[in-house]
């Protein structure tokens, strides 16, 4: 006979009927799914006095009570577990007595199983208050049919919930936990979101990634000295997500399928469509190709797709070419950064209006950076706030109430902190400093948008090309030229400028009256060069003081590599 038979027999054996057995030791289980169902049905105090009564008088001793907390019974609680491995463990106890079978388990099939491999090793569970025959296969099926329809009935729970949750979200409610920047309050069974501080800043957020097309990790630096503490990867979900255009997404909700939300947008959907577009534009892509600065950035006026660089070893010529079947727009990179340099120098501004456009541009300084003033203010109260922390720290280490380790701890964080507000105020401070030197800079730069173009490396290139065309620039073949739709409202003032004074339609005066007609506009006029963010109520003058806000910054990055100087 094999060892496997032997085996079998010998547990055969060791099994007991529950009705033969001399001393019933039980381990005594009680559960309710949440402290909602326990106010409402059966309490745990309920269940364990049903249990004992039950005991007492069928001559079972309860050795240990276990479960007497909120743990769900459509899986393995921890303290499920806990009380299956310490009935495996004491070789004494033969019983796990319950109130009912559906606060045993409700996972149905697996349920079964348990009780099976339970009852192999001599372990019965009994129910209080549903007694069948645990010896006879009647009894074992009804024991299945109980645990089965606890399942049954859990699902037909469920499917009751789910209904009642799409229905909720239909009708533009947000059940979950609040997104990041709302506060989730339930009044009258209904559900509300509310715009917190932290969505208040992430307003700003938006705002600057659209309007100055800041990249994420300048928006969490930005974010971070107004006291909001952000990862990229968590930006970047938020920038994707319709929540905060006011349209609920929701994996309960058909695939594909966006509901109006009752909620409080943070930003409006044309600003939203034009971040998303953007970010799939690849201005941030991470290859870097030197030889390739164009590429995702120029599109085929034919069929709207980016044009891809390529190499042709065998010649050793570089080209970029559109990817579509049957487009056929393939170009040399020389000529294409040589238009593209002439399209960029079509931007200079004649020398004998620099007078005028300064004037134009200490208005937009100022405007550019209120932002600015508004983050040294936070920055300077926060500082307030941790030296005053410091000198308490100092002051309870010096009278005895903290010891020297605690002290030297906290200090160590104080100054660390302390030192980071410094640097970037230190930063804000010189960067709205000498607007003078700023301006001048501003105005050399304008005048060789080309050559500072052409001798950049592919950072310094992007970066130029985002800022003077957000959407990027049309390759049409037909004229064998770029054409462009819309262009920093910023350097469509100069080149309103350059064009004007080429075409010999005006003279100093005529030219400035350009500026002065857009600076009376009235507050709340939209404009073209700001279609896309009609809807933030901006003048063309405020729009155009957020753009060229990026253009101080990059001037300053221009700087300190040395590729223009000031003299």
């Amino acid at each position: 006979m094999s060892r496997k038979s032997n085996e079998k027999k010998k547990r055969a054996a060791k099994q007991v009927e529950f009705a033969k057995l001399d001393h019933k030791v039980a381990a005594l289980w009680t559960r309710v799914s949440s402290e909602k169902q326990e106010q409402n049905n059966c309490s745990l105090e309920t269940q364990d006095k049903v249990c004992r009564e039950y005991a007492e008088r069928n001559g079972i001793t309860i050795k240990k009570p276990f479960g007497g907390t909120h743990e769900s019974a459509k899986k393995m609680g921890e303290e499920f577990k806990k009380m299956i491995a310490e009935v495996r463990r004491d070789k004494e106890i033969n019983v796990i007595l319950v109130y009912s079978y559906d606060r045993f388990s409700r996972t149905g099939a697996e349920a079964s199983m348990l009780k099976a491999l339970l009852k192999s090793k001599g372990v019965y569970v009994v129910s209080a208050t549903q007694p069948v025959d645990p010896d006879s296969a009647s009894g074992d099926f009804m024991e299945d049919v109980l645990l089965l329809f606890s399942k049954f009935d859990n699902t037909i729970r469920k499917d009751k919930c789910v209904g009642g949750m799409k229905e909720c979200l239909r009708r533009g409610e947000w059940f979950n936990a609040a997104p990041f920047g709302y506060d989730h309050y339930k009044e009258n069974k209904h559900h509300y979101l509310k715009v917190n501080w932290k969505g208040e800043l992430l307003r700003k957020a938006f705002r600057w990634k659209a309007d100055e097309g800041l990249s994420n990790p300048e928006i969490c630096d930005r974010l971070k000295a107004h006291g909001l503490e952000i990862d990229r990867k968590k930006l970047s979900y938020i920038f994707m997500n319709p929540i905060y255009c006011g349209y609920i997404r929701h994996n309960l909700l058909d695939e594909g399928e966006l509901v109006k939300g009752n909620h409080e947008p943070i930003v409006d959907e044309e600003t939203f469509k034009k971040i998303n577009g953007a970010s799939k534009a690849g201005y941030e892509h991470k290859e870097v190709t030197e030889s390739f600065p164009l590429k995702r950035h120029v599109r085929c006026a034919d069929c709207g797709g980016y044009l891809t660089g390529y190499v042709v070893k065998s010649r050793g010529k570089e080209y970029y070419k559109c990817n579509k079947i049957g487009c056929k727009n393939n170009q040399s990179v020389t000529k294409m950064h040589n238009k593209y340099i002439g399209l960029l120098d079509s931007y200079g501004i004649p020398k004998e209006f620099h007078g005028i456009l300064k004037k134009v541009l200490v208005e937009l300084f100022k405007g550019c950076h209120e932002s600015r003033m508004e983050m040294t203010s936070t920055l300077n109260k926060k500082k307030t706030e941790v030296e005053n922390k410091i000198k308490n720290v100092q002051y309870r280490f010096g009278v005895g109430e903290i010891g020297e380790e605690v002290y030297n701890v906290t200090m160590s964080k104080l100054k660390d902190e302390q030192s980071e507000i410094t640097q970037q105020l230190e930063s804000i401070t010189e960067n709205l400093s000498n607007k003078k030197r700023y301006i001048d800079v501003v105005m050399l730069m304008c005048c060789k948008l080309g050559s500072l173009w052409n001798e950049g490396d592919f950072h310094l290139r992007q970066n130029l090309q985002k800022l003077v065309f957000p959407d990027g620039v049309l390759f049409d073949k037909k004229i064998d030229g770029y054409r462009t739709e819309n262009e920093n409202a910023v350097f469509a003032i100069f080149r309103r400028f350059s064009d004007t004074y080429k075409n010999n339609k005006g003279t100093a005066d005529s030219l400035l009256s350009l500026f002065v007609g857009v600076a009376r506009l009235e507050r709340a006029t939209a404009c073209t060069p700001c279609k896309n963010a009609s809807q933030l109520h901006h003048t063309p003058i405020e729009f155009a003081a957020a753009k060229i806000g990026t253009f101080f910054e990059l001037v300053s990055t221009l700087k300190k590599k040395s590729y223009f100087c000031t003299k």
